[in-house]
């Protein structure tokens, strides 16, 4: 009988499941959410672009943005007040991870994924053309002015006001010239647009692979849909662990903020290191050692598998072990060979995914050849569809960088073959790890310098390539892994995926357009040098970048394929060893991670250590019971940060200082 009640337990549960997840794929986004999600995009974007220009501020930089969840918690208390006023929410759980998901896909676009790098990389490579602003190109006798379409950019005379104005100041009564502008940004548009729309389709065809049959935990996810939950929120809220981890980080970072405009106000350290503990090689790598406190990172690490949080600080330390290996082989140059580890291992990665995703896209395109829907009711698009806008948006993007950019369709397609291979990866850092923020090794212009030399690549494909490249290298907030967070967040939340996606299409494309007054009025009317710290440096380090690549022959020595090779052998063997035993800890995105870029470890290293041993101690005591009784301090802390910040970065906006807030 015992047996029988089970069993029919399981059951009753399973078509509860079942039943509630074909409904909620069904539910239709209101007109409510769509109109207040997409005044927050313009809002956010105009807002964004000021803070990123004026004073490097990114609100929302990384792939938990606060500019997207700080609204959400807002609106999710506005519900509170209005259901103990009015006896009923403002706004459903739906409709809050509407508006969410409408935001969270555009966080990046008025900051380091979009206005950072276009508008002043159409002026950098003119300006800096003239002797005069760049004395260094009368030594080399380089002139990369021929190489660039005239179409491409607003003008080609480095003395005319388009160019001059916004390096050295706009005249007293001049106006910005508008006209000069409407070419090249339309030029630009369709080729971010078909960009974007090509990272929206890969997270959607990714969606059932990575959510329903590997079932990866998208932590990060988890969050908002915390946050929507009026259950679950109010169950955290009357839990005085979920407000004792709010307060840790809010009081401390009150007080470091007090310090930055008050400088006699005692300041809460929280990055420490240990010094210079070792006078001599080769221990002297290790001198300085962070130990980062970034509280956000913490709570989401206790939210991972617990490999993956272990992996992520254990090969951090393997990597320092290694500086300290080359140091006592007489070896300094550490950072490029470490690089080029992490850039095997990614493209290791893709294909051990591609090898475990193989049947899936074979049925996929199966079913894209015969027009069938199958199993697509809950899907954004159909497989048709999918593939179909794929070939549109990818080969519209390749024929445009020939075309338009003047690139050879080689090095058009490896650029972006690599560009993809890359961001797929790093989506797939967020979407198992929960990683909140994540940088893709070196620019892939770098790469192929580094790999094929300047000889091989010529000199107008290194214009080009740098045209383009400098707009889209940075991956620290990245579209195709906010998009599938949103697909994601939809099926959890039950929302029609094929409406969120199209709203996630839409929000893009607004934030795209909003960016275009707002920045060219911003670089117009603040000169370069007036801007934050960033945005001050980025114009004469990409035209730097671009005549190291045209005057020196930057192909790496043989050690580094080397280096290269053994990345990627590694990440293929802690991948074969993770699919044979079921206790293996170490995770190949931790060792891929860990050199991708030198800062990545320093920075957040430490956290995830404090993350991974919450957890680890917890359920080594108390087991899932005792991690679900820690949950809600984690969650708060979370929060917590994300708060704070915030109206910190508003603060700040308003009342600047010589230092940022928060370092990412």
């Amino acid at each position: 009988m015992k047996g029988h009640l089970s069993a029919q337990t399981v059951m009753q549960t399973w078509r509860v499941l079942t039943v509630e997840q074909r409904t909620g794929a069904v539910e239709r986004v209101t007109w409510k959410a769509i109109v207040i999600g997409l005044i927050l995009v313009i809002g956010i974007t105009v807002a964004g672009c000021f803070s990123a220009f004026l004073r490097y501020d990114l609100i929302g930089t990384g792939h938990l943005p606060r500019c997207a969840l700080f609204p959400v918690m807002v609106l999710a208390a506005l519900n509170g007040v209005s259901k103990w006023l009015f006896g009923k929410p403002l706004l459903t759980r739906a409709e809050l991870l509407t508006i969410y998901c409408t935001v969270l896909v555009m966080t990046g676009i008025p900051g380091q994924q979009y206005a950072d790098y276009l508008y002043l990389g159409l002026i950098a490579p003119i300006y800096f053309a003239n002797p005069r602003n760049m004395p260094e190109l009368l030594q080399y006798d380089i002139n990369w002015l021929p190489y660039i379409p005239d179409w491409l950019v607003p003008s080609k005379d480095p003395r005319s006001g388009v160019i001059a104005w916004v390096m050295e100041g706009m005249p007293e009564g001049a106006r910005i010239p508008w006209q000069a502008w409407v070419l090249p940004l339309a030029i630009w548009t369709v080729f971010f647009v078909a960009l974007f729309t090509a990272h929206l389709v890969i997270a959607a065809a990714l969606r059932r692979q990575w959510a329903d049959n590997e079932k990866l935990t998208f932590p990060l996810a988890q969050i908002p849909v915390e946050v929507a939950d009026e259950r679950r929120l109010v169950a955290a809220a009357r839990n005085p662990l979920f407000w004792f981890g709010f307060l840790i980080p809010t009081v401390i970072y009150i007080l470091r903020a007090l310090h930055l405009y008050y400088p006699t106000f005692p300041n809460v350290n929280i990055y420490p290191n240990w010094g210079a503990l070792f006078q001599n090689r080769p221990l002297d790598v290790l001198n300085y050692m962070p130990f980062n406190l970034y509280f956000d990172m913490i709570g989401i690490t206790y939210f991972v598998a617990t490999d993956v949080g272990f992996s992520f600080w254990f090969f951090w330390v393997v990597r320092r072990l290694q500086m300290v290996a080359r140091s006592a082989m007489g070896l300094s140059d550490h950072q490029q060979p470490l690089e080029q580890q992490s850039i095997g291992g990614l493209f290791a990665l893709f294909l051990m995914h591609a090898y475990i995703a193989r049947h899936y896209f074979r049925d996929f395109f199966r079913r894209a050849l015969k027009g069938e829907r199958g199993e697509t009711d809950g899907e954004p698009l159909p497989p048709r569809a999918l593939v179909l806008l794929s070939l549109l948006t990818v080969g519209g993007i390749i024929v445009w960088s020939v075309v338009v950019a003047r690139l050879a369709l080689l090095w058009a397609v490896l650029l972006f073959v690599v560009h993809f291979i890359w961001r797929i990866m790093l989506t797939r850092m967020v979407a198992e790890a929960g990683l909140f923020v994540f940088w893709t090794p070196i620019p892939i212009t770098n790469f192929f310098m580094r790999v094929f030399g300047r000889d091989l690549v010529g000199t107008p494909n290194i214009v080009a390539m740098n045209m383009i490249g400098s707009k889209i290298s940075d991956s620290a907030t990245d579209v195709t892994a906010q998009a599938l967070q949103g697909l994601k967040i939809a099926q959890l939340g039950g929302l029609s995926q094929r409406q969120i996606f199209g709203l996630m299409w839409t929000s893009l494309l607004i934030s795209i357009l909003t960016c275009h007054p707002t920045c060219l009025h911003i670089i117009y009317t603040t000169a370069v040098p007036k801007m934050g710290w960033w945005t001050r440096g980025y114009p004469r380090g990409m035209a730097t970048t671009m005549l190291n690549q045209l005057a020196q022959d930057l192909r790496m020595p043989t050690a580094h394929y080397i280096h290269l090779l053994a990345g990627a052998l590694v990440t293929m063997v802690l991948t074969w060893l993770r699919w044979q035993f079921l206790w293996w800890l170490f995770h190949p995105l931790g060792y891929a991670a860990s050199n991708a870029v030198s800062w990545f470890g320093d920075r957040y290293g430490f956290s995830i250590f404090l993350g991974w041993l919450a957890k680890a101690l917890v359920m080594w005591f108390g087991g899932i019971r005792l991690w679900h009784f820690f949950k809600p301090f984690m969650l708060g802390m979370v929060l917590g940060n994300t708060a704070v910040l915030f109206v910190l970065l508003l603060v700040h906006f308003f009342f600047p200082t010589n230092e940022v807030v928060v370092i990412e």
